[in-house]
């Protein structure tokens, strides 16, 4: 994320927490989650000074009347930058709560390692486990890489990459109908990304991937997240994110879409 060396004026706090405050409220209801690690926020490590950064989140959604309705997601992220190489691990985990029962129940962990080839051209290699009960995945592993290219290198505030590789994709799903059904394949995973800095305060940032079976081209996912962060303070900031997943072939009684918009803060150390 970036710092922010000069602290918001009184009324720069006014108009950030009030635009904060009415986002909010049409983007407190979160759904489906996908997982998409190269986000915005990654590209924004990327530009700062080498050593050693850390970030927790926190979304938190609590509805009472009709309906008591709780949900949690908690993410940690550590980065850690050199002049050629930038790995990272990251984690997250989310549940909800209607009534006393759980309705959502999903977490994963992932670890990635960037290297700078040339000014244009990065080798990158990703290692992920997860599970996801919303959409009968009892587990899911992931180990893979690829190249990137980046095609604005010299642009402080915008950035456009372009990412093609491939993965092992070891799943274990609890059909509806068949049952347990595990799969082992090779996926192609094929990004873009774009970052801008909108001014001191806010960022934006888009990524959408296409994965896709080599061997079965109709089986396919397409993912998208978008985001916009508001930086209240050095270390305080405020990320709005509305996450989209398409699985064109997923298991018996699931949509093949799903949409999450969330939001929270994000404290980095």
């Amino acid at each position: 994320m970036y710092l922010i060396r000069d602290p918001l004026g009184q009324n720069g706090y006014r108009r950030a927490i009030g635009i904060c405050f009415t986002l909010l409220l049409f983007c407190c209801s979160p759904l489906v989650a996908q997982v998409n690690i190269f986000t915005g926020e990654t590209m924004k490590q990327m530009q700062l000074d080498p050593g050693w950064y850390n970030s927790i989140a926190l979304d938190l959604t609590y509805r009472t009347g009709n309906t008591d309705l709780l949900t949690t997601r908690g993410r940690f992220r550590s980065d850690y930058l050199s002049k050629r190489y930038h790995g990272f691990v990251f984690g997250s985990l989310q549940y909800g709560r209607r009534r006393g029962e759980f309705f959502i129940n999903k977490g994963m962990a992932h670890a990635r390692i960037i290297r700078r080839l040339t000014s244009r051209l990065l080798l990158e290699s990703f290692a992920q486990k997860q599970f996801n009960a919303s959409i009968r995945l009892n587990d899911r592993n992931l180990a893979g890489g690829g190249i990137r290219f980046d095609l604005y290198p010299s642009s402080p505030k915008f950035n456009i990459y372009l990412g093609i590789g491939a993965m092992w994709e070891h799943e274990r799903i609890n059909d509806k109908t068949d049952g347990v059904i595990t799969t082992r394949i090779i996926r192609s995973t094929n990004y873009i990304n774009w970052t801008g800095r909108l001014n001191e305060h806010i960022t934006t940032s888009a990524t959408g991937y296409y994965q896709c079976h080599l061997r079965r081209f109709q089986d396919y996912r397409i993912l998208f997240e978008g985001s916009l962060t508001f930086q209240l303070t050095t270390k305080l900031a405020f990320p709005l994110r509305v996450n989209f997943r398409y699985d064109n072939e997923p298991p018996t009684g699931i949509r093949k879409h799903d949409v999450e918009i969330f939001n929270g803060l994000r404290y980095t150390f």
